[in-house]
């Protein structure tokens, strides 16, 4: 029980930081190119919350998407490996998780972020 405590844990760790840096140098070529509206996260978050383009920091905002990516791939993926289901079971529950987690991950950071740079209700 703890090697597999252990290995998952290392599992985790392993998955977490190669998809993370994978999103950060993704997200640094589009900002370096000035793409920002090809970045759909984004995009998403600025119109669900009603954030002020001209306010933003990119860059932050790229980085706390690259670590909620991250986090909920390299979470659904150990938790997949550990519960240990039948090939055609992981594919339904893996989707319910990530969806799950991808709704309540960007609404809350998507508050977070309002707080910092969202619009004014009286457009003032």
């Amino acid at each position: 029980m703890k090697e597999q405590i252990i290995f998952s844990s290392l599992f985790f760790t392993i998955i977490f930081v190669v998809v993370y840096f994978v999103y950060y140098f993704i997200f640094d070529d589009r900002l370096k190119k000035e793409k920002y509206t090809k970045i759909t996260e984004l995009s998403f978050l600025v119109k669900l919350n009603n954030l002020d383009k001209k306010k933003m920091d990119y860059r932050k905002t790229l980085n706390g998407v690259a670590l909620i990516n991250a986090f909920i791939i390299a979470f659904t993926i150990t938790f997949i490996n550990l519960i240990k289901l039948k090939i055609y079971y992981c594919l339904p529950v893996a989707f319910i998780m990530m969806f799950g987690m991808i709704y309540f991950s960007y609404k809350t950071y998507g508050k977070h972020l309002a707080k910092k740079w969202g619009k004014d209700k009286d457009g003032v």
